[in-house]
């Protein structure tokens, strides 16, 4: 049991989340933009995913999935790709959580 809880907390490492928590879901749809979302839905929070390089920007991708699982979310939005003007340090990836109105 603990090195499940190890495993799952390290899986979720660099994503923050601030927003409602609900039952865990089995499944998140995956969305690029909002007019793309064909059903009606709130937000229920928010994700940021740390700095991550261009080659890791799947890995953070993964781990917001993973995190937007977790809290019970029925899909996500990524809405921001931001990186620093004249750095290279990498990406910060943003997306919203949604829960889809019955």
């Amino acid at each position: 049991m603990l090195i499940a809880g190890c495993i799952f907390l390290s899986s979720c490492s660099g994503v923050m989340y601030l927003g409602d928590h609900l039952p865990a879901s089995n499944s998140v749809q995956v969305y690029y933009d909002a007019k793309d979302v064909k059903r009606d839905y709130k937000v229920i929070g928010h994700l940021g995913g740390g700095e991550s390089s261009s080659t890791d920007l799947e890995s953070t991708k993964t781990k917001m999935i993973e995190r937007a699982k977790s809290i019970g979310a029925d899909g996500i939005i990524f809405v921001e790709i931001y990186t620093k003007p004249g750095s290279s340090d990498g990406a910060s990836v943003k997306a919203d959580a949604i829960k889809f109105n019955n």
